[in-house]
């Protein structure tokens, strides 16, 4: 069953990845025609300025506007997380042709309690408080700053602008953080006992936006690592705390229509970080990818695949550089098992149904603030198999190091961008597990 799984996992995946499928759109050819844009009017934005949605379409002034090419902007829109709906409409007005695109605006700056669960496992708890500007001057730049308690403490400040330069379609990420990790080895765990990683991160990066899919960019920043209970290995630096530079490269082609719960398009990205420089006393690089495919079937079907890796090389890796299954990855069937290695791989199919397309829901007869008065709610079906495996440098990778895992659930999507999965999956004997998961879909 393993072997089956990957077989098909690889196979499919690279069959429909844009990387391969030459001559392919990233939209599907529409039968619905409707006619020559000659202006695109945007109403509804009382904060949010024109370019943040017009840069986010596909249809400008002179293209045909079809029935597909409406609603995958509609969907692109709608995933910036700045409104509550988008609708896009097509018109005619004294021979002059119109796109509408008609938003409403969420709620941008609020008080936000944070409750949720770290890495989706409801025994890991987390709750606190932070400041969000959602929306900062009406250019989709935010600030956010936070404290968490519970599950892995932290306290965090960030601000990102995805256009800080329009002309040049530059990006600008900041972030500041501290927190407190529960160690995830269980292998040094069941050796010396559970202990804490505290992290203190300082990081600034700058991205360039090529085409409405493909950005790329260069980070740098500093970071110090620290155990609460220093043993060899668990920190390069013999006194348990390690102190180095990081330095990343990253790349994104990302055609996806609606984020929170897509029905086609891809998704691919690679990322190449350097953890101190050579010959210093952390020095080792980590390179990773992870491409999905999604493709709209007949019958309102969709056929989606993902695999996703990650290496490292250079000298020596401590255990807080390790790569986990069981924590934010995870393989359904073994939903709770740890594997643990320097390397990493896993892959996942799933075909899905939606039972109730996402659609907003209007509350006008309650008396609610603007930001509050439509919400938007789906429920989709899905089968799904997964597969993974981890192993530590110089150890064989074998098709019996993996496992294994598939099933079927419900997926509930809410407000605000919210997903719940309740899934039930099997491993390769047939044991089941329930499992309940609040983090957003393949």
């Amino acid at each position: 069953m393993t072997k089956f799984f990957l077989l098909c996992i690889f196979f499919l995946l690279l069959s429909q990845s844009p990387l391969v499928a030459q001559g392919q759109d990233s939209l599907p050819s529409s039968p619905g025609a409707y006619g020559i844009i000659d202006t695109v009017i945007i109403a509804g934005n009382l904060k949010t300025k024109d370019y943040v949605i017009l840069d986010e379409m596909t249809l400008k002034p002179g293209m045909v506007a079809t029935e597909d090419a409406i609603e995958y902007d509609r969907n692109r829109v709608y995933s910036l997380g700045l409104f509550t709906k988008v609708g896009i409409y097509y018109d005619v007005v004294d021979g002059m042709r119109f796109l509408f695109v008609d938003v409403g605006e969420r709620w941008y700056l609020i008080p936000v309690p944070l409750f949720g669960f770290r890495d989706g496992d409801p025994k890991r708890p987390y709750y606190g408080g932070g400041i969000l500007h959602n929306n900062f001057r009406g250019m989709n730049q935010k600030i956010f700053g936070s404290i968490v308690f519970g599950h892995n403490p932290a306290i965090s400040l960030s601000f990102s602008d995805p256009l800080i330069d329009r002309g040049k379609s530059l990006s600008l990420q900041a972030d500041l953080s501290y927190s407190r990790v529960r160690s995830r080895s269980t292998v040094d765990a069941a050796l010396t006992g559970a202990y804490d990683e505290i992290y203190y991160n300082a990081a600034v990066g700058m991205g360039k936006r090529f085409s409405l899919e493909q950005s790329a960019g260069l980070s740098i920043g500093f970071r110090a690592v620290k155990v609460s209970e220093p043993t060899p290995g668990r920190t390069v630096s013999p006194d348990g705390i390690d102190r180095f530079p990081v330095v990343g490269l990253w790349y994104t082609y990302d055609s996806r229509d609606l984020r929170e719960y897509t029905a086609q398009g891809y998704f691919v990205s690679a990322y190449l970080w350097r953890n101190g420089f050579w010959g210093t006393a952390v020095d080792y690089s980590r390179w990773g990818f992870d491409t999905r495919s999604y493709v709209l079937l007949p019958w309102n079907l969709t056929f989606a695949a993902r695999i996703h890796g990650t290496q490292v090389f250079g000298e020596v890796v401590p255990v807080y550089g390790h790569t986990f299954f069981g924590y934010a990855e995870r393989i359904r069937g073994h939903f709770r098992t740890v594997l643990e290695g320097e390397n990493m791989i896993g892959g996942t199919i799933e075909l899905r149904y939606p039972l109730l397309k996402a659609r907003d829901i209007y509350f006008d007869a309650v008396s609610l603030p603007p930001e509050f008065s439509v919400w938007r709610f789906g429920i989709g079906l899905a089968l799904f198999a997964d597969v993974g495996s981890t192993w530590f440098r110089g150890e064989p990778v074998a098709l019996n190091s993996f496992l294994a895992g598939f099933g079927g659930g419900i997926r509930f999507l809410l407000p605000y961008s919210v997903v719940i999965r309740t899934e039930y999956g099997f491993d390769e004997s047939w044991n089941g597990e329930f499992i309940l998961d609040f983090r957003k879909t393949l």
